[in-house]
């Protein structure tokens, strides 16, 4: 039996690290590596050949320092065990920048250090990985761990703020429900020891998110927001009629109590009565659509976009379908 388990054991690390994709890519690389010379060469040209690999272009960065880290003269990229697999988490020296491109570095979880800003890897209390962004060495603004990036809801100072805006994680042409989960300085000090875990963090907001529906509709509070472009822009005040368990979440009834028009920022007096559809361009089914939009919105940082899994909005105008 020990016998077994130490042939076991001598399979998985004597095992390239790298699947056979990646490592025509790195042999491929070795042939002009000479050729190219600078990082910057070598991040274009890894950027130019990753899709004839069938690997994103976007993982350039993290080709380019894996292959740097790992770098075979004679190409046995296939002799690359768990091993002696250097891991860019645990072997990538800090890149010095300046803040304006942190976020160059931040998106693609590379370790950099600006002036008083600074993104590098750390293993965690419960055995896991976590991508921190530093402010003045001590002030997490943003996390990226279980997959997930988190992000501070607290800036601290002015000076924080501007380096918060300067490396924030998230391209802003990524999939649009991709987006960063606020938490504040307790909750991300969880996130990072690994004592607070995405799901209980979600539980907790599904829990708040609805006792916040039932206290508005307790109170009655109006809730007032604008939506839409041009000639559908409006503003819609609406309350919360009734917050009810269903089989797939919560039942969140609200109600439509007044509907304004809005042309270049002001309000149109004379664009009629909604409820009467005098309103040209705007139908019931363009108030549902803002209300679903809102709500998604207002959501979005709370469930990283996952906001319809858990509750339906039913909306109703001055109590009637």
């Amino acid at each position: 039996m020990i016998e077994l388990i130490k042939y076991i054991i001598r399979e998985e690390t004597e095992k390239s690290i790298f699947n056979p994709m990646e490592i025509r890519l790195f042999k491929f690389v070795n042939k002009f590596k000479r050729d190219l010379g600078t990082e910057k060469k070598m991040l274009d040209f890894f950027e130019s050949s990753l899709s004839t690999f069938n690997i994103p272009r976007s993982d350039a960065r993290k080709y380019y320092d894996i292959y740097t880290l790992n770098y075979r003269p004679e190409g046995d990229y296939e002799n690359v065990t768990t091993v002696n697999f250097k891991d860019p988490k645990r072997f990538s020296q800090q890149k010095k920048t300046s803040n304006t491109n942190a976020r160059s570095f931040t998106k693609d979880k590379i370790p950099f250090k600006g002036s008083n800003l600074e993104g590098k890897w750390e293993s965690t209390n419960d055995g896991e990985w976590a991508y921190i962004v530093y402010s003045y060495g001590w002030y997490p603004i943003y996390v990226f761990k279980y997959g997930r990036w988190f992000e501070i809801d607290t800036s601290y100072s002015s000076s924080t703020s501007k380096q918060m805006r300067h490396s924030y994680p998230i391209s802003y042409n990524s999939d649009l429900d991709e987006t960063t989960i606020i938490v504040d300085r307790n909750q991300m000090k969880g996130i990072i020891n690994g004592s607070l875990k995405p799901e209980n963090l979600m539980t907790t907001r599904t829990d708040e998110f609805i006792n916040e529906m039932k206290k508005k509709q307790r109170t009655g509070e109006v809730t007032m927001f604008r939506m839409g472009w041009g000639d559908e822009r409006v503003r819609i005040k609406f309350k919360v009629l009734s917050v009810r368990k269903s089989r797939k979440g919560y039942n969140i009834i609200v109600d439509i109590i007044d509907v304004d028009k809005i042309i270049d920022n002001k309000f149109d007096r004379d664009a009629g009565d909604f409820f009467n559809d005098e309103m040209i361009g705007i139908s019931k089914d363009t108030i549902k659509k803002y209300m679903n939009e809102y709500f998604s919105s207002v959501t979005k940082q709370r469930f990283q976009g996952l906001v319809s899994d858990f509750y339906n909005i039913d909306v109703k105008f001055r109590g009637n379908n």
